[in-house]
């Protein structure tokens, strides 16, 4: 598999809600750094930074995606849907995929724009 082929299908698993097929994507030692929020470290250390969502549905719609080696950008609209409603943002994202698995995942986006869609508290 490809790295873009790699990427494309953690995505499609995304949309699927298929987290363990997502997951099994990343490397062990995946670096997963969700600009602004703190980095972290490994594969079970970013499925609990994506559980913290209670995100009942998700859709990342990919507007562009290039590779070059083992690095892919995707640019994208990621959307949630949680409390009723769907949440979106806009995102870059960049991952570099070793041996059919993400080793590093990075994704750039405007969290206050993301904060003032979540339902209140």
């Amino acid at each position: 598999m490809t790295p873009l082929q790699t990427v494309e299908r953690f995505i499609a698993h995304i949309n699927a809600m298929e987290t363990a097929s997502a997951l099994a994507l990343l490397a062990e030692d995946v670096v997963y750094d969700n600009v602004p929020m703190p980095t972290v470290h490994g594969r079970e250390a970013a499925a609990a930074f994506l559980a913290q969502l209670p995100y009942d549905a998700a859709e990342w719609i990919v507007h562009a995606i290039a590779a070059n080696g083992a690095t892919v950008l995707t640019e994208r609209t990621d959307r949630f849907h949680l409390g009723g409603k769907w949440l979106e943002i806009r995102v870059m994202g960049a991952f570099e995929v070793a041996d059919g698995q993400i080793t590093h995942w990075r994704d750039y986006f405007d969290l206050g724009q993301f904060m003032a869609q979540m339902p209140a508290a």
